[in-house]
């Protein structure tokens, strides 16, 4: 059962989210595992934003370190105030196991510089 963590995201920031993946107080190693995150206005709706091992933006470890990274450009250009998101794992063998999942609250920037 995925756990449960309502992730809150300031606009115009670089955002880094580092978790760890323990099963029995032990990390899981990730070597060869993939990752995927998608963040929607919903469950089942549009696509906000999306995020995966293969373009970067999610870093996967032996340790069971997995890291997050939104860069501010990104987030910047945001419209949307919340979502709902869920982060999975794929094995080696292509097996997905969803890792996490809950709510998104962006945190509306004042200061833009402009």
């Amino acid at each position: 059962m995925a756990g449960s963590y309502h992730w809150k995201i300031d606009q115009g920031s670089t955002v880094r989210k580092v978790v760890r993946w323990l099963k029995n107080d032990s990390p899981v190693d990730l070597t060869g595992w993939s990752a995927r995150l998608e963040i929607r206005d919903r469950h089942g709706g549009t696509l906000l934003h999306r995020m995966t091992s293969g373009d970067s933006s999610i870093g996967l470890a032996a340790d069971g370190t997995i890291s997050l990274h939104i860069p501010a450009a990104t987030s910047t250009a945001w419209k949307w105030l919340v979502g709902v998101y869920d982060l999975e794992l794929i094995t080696p063998e292509g097996e997905p196991v969803r890792l996490l999942e809950g709510p998104v609250t962006l945190s509306p920037e004042v200061t833009t510089g402009a």
